[in-house]
């Protein structure tokens, strides 16, 4: 009994709101496209499937159809004819390298290329060779020896002395210009005397030492 009243007082304290059956969400145009929408979501998935169905069975049936063809006969027969005319193409060459007339052509080339290197050899280690190269050393030996005692001759010396002496008296001349003070006013002033040069002796002509007909034609 206590129950019951207590139920029947909260009926009475609470009073119930009237539904509007346009603004709910189970009933109504909302509920009509909220149905919509699930169906659309629905059969937007279900196309999805199918085409990702389709793409697959397509993808499994180029696949087979590639490996059916290559392992055709025919495919592979034209593998096989390839490989064969490579091999065959390689054979070829190397029964041409390794051929007779080949080896005779190297072996000919070989020859002839030690028979010029033996005969430039043999032509540098000749006689007239090693004769011309003599003389020419002898012919340079000898202008050296012409020439050393040429610049060590006393006429020579006597020349550069002479040079010296004319330098240095021309710069004691410049610095004792007058207006041109130096360190030499306060030193006693020796008397500057001219030095002529007088070449005592005729400078000897440099000659080479003359070659005969045949070296000239050895060299």
């Amino acid at each position: 009994m206590a129950a019951e009243e207590i139920k029947k007082t909260a009926g009475t304290l609470v009073p119930a709101s009237p539904k509007n059956p346009e603004s709910g969400v189970g009933s109504g145009d909302m509920a009509l496209l909220i149905g919509s929408m699930g169906n659309l979501i629905d059969s937007t998935i279900l196309s999805v499937q199918g085409i990702i169905s389709s793409v697959s069975t397509a993808t499994g049936q180029l696949i087979d159809g590639v490996s059916s063809t290559i392992n055709s006969d025919s495919v592979q027969g034209m593998i096989n004819s390839v490989s064969t005319a490579t091999g065959q193409l390689i054979d070829g060459v190397t029964s041409t390298i390794n051929s007779e007339p080949v080896k005779d052509i190297l072996h000919n080339v070989n020859s002839a290329t030690g028979q010029l290197i033996d005969g430039v050899a043999a032509t540098l280690k000749s006689d007239p060779i090693q004769n011309s190269v003599q003389e020419l050393g002898k012919l340079w030996t000898g202008l050296l020896e012409n020439l050393n005692a040429t610049v060590s001759s006393n006429q020579i010396q006597n020349l550069f002395d002479n040079v010296s002496t004319g330098l240095g008296q021309l710069m004691g001349n410049v610095f004792s210009a007058p207006g041109m003070p130096s360190g030499r006013e306060n030193r006693m002033k020796k008397d500057v005397t001219e030095i002529r040069y007088t070449p005592k002796e005729v400078v000897a002509e440099i000659k080479a030492p003359a070659l005969s007909s045949d070296k000239i034609n050895q060299i």
